[in-house]
């Protein structure tokens, strides 16, 4: 069987400015209805905005039974998740 994966990588700065591209390209991961692939190693800046973004993408991706791949989480955004005090959600699967 051939899964096909949506890959969608991060640069390092993933704030407030890139929040609406992503969603968008997140918004289409998800109609694909494929495993989608979060490439997080490079970001070194990430702000409260992205995060929450991510963390409802989680959810709703996860409440239509989608595959996510957090793809080795940068030390920021483990950092910046902790100290936001939101669960590790990108840990969920």
């Amino acid at each position: 069987m051939n899964v096909t994966i949506n890959d969608i990588e991060f640069g390092e700065s993933l704030s407030i400015a890139q929040v609406g591209k992503l969603y968008g390209q997140l918004l289409t991961s998800i109609a694909d209805e494929k495993a989608i692939n979060l490439d997080l190693s490079q970001i070194e800046r990430v702000d409260t905005a992205a995060i929450q973004l991510l963390y409802s993408f989680q959810r709703d991706a996860a409440a239509q039974g989608l595959v996510i791949i957090w793809s080795n989480p940068s030390k920021v955004f483990c950092d910046a998740v902790d100290i936001l005090d939101v669960p590790a959600f990108y840990r969920a699967l």
